[in-house]
């Protein structure tokens, strides 16, 4: 690893805190390797790109946290694509 030479502060609640703590005994490492490490593995999961199978595996474990008017106002906008799409679609004469 090279060195490290950017120094930064983070405000950060109380159960982050313990967590990294306890992150670092459990890894015998630094508390700026466990941000590092969970930095690292976070990113290269949101580049990852989803297979069809990891989407179904996904939504069989329960459903996705969200509140339910963020779950009403996804399936509106859902709906409204579907529409425009099938409109287009008859235009198109497809």
């Amino acid at each position: 690893m090279g060195r490290m030479s950017i120094r930064a502060t983070y405000a950060l609640d109380e159960q982050t805190d313990q967590r990294i703590k306890q992150l670092a005994r459990d890894w015998h490492v630094s508390q700026a390797e466990v941000i590092r490490r969970s930095i690292r593995t976070v990113a290269e999961q949101a580049q990852r790109k989803l297979t069809p199978a990891d989407v179904l595996v996904r939504y069989s474990e329960g459903p996705l946290p969200r509140s339910p008017e963020e779950t009403e106002r996804r399936i509106r906008d859902l709906r409204e694509w579907r529409h425009a799409d099938d409109e287009s679609r008859l235009v198109k004469g497809e």
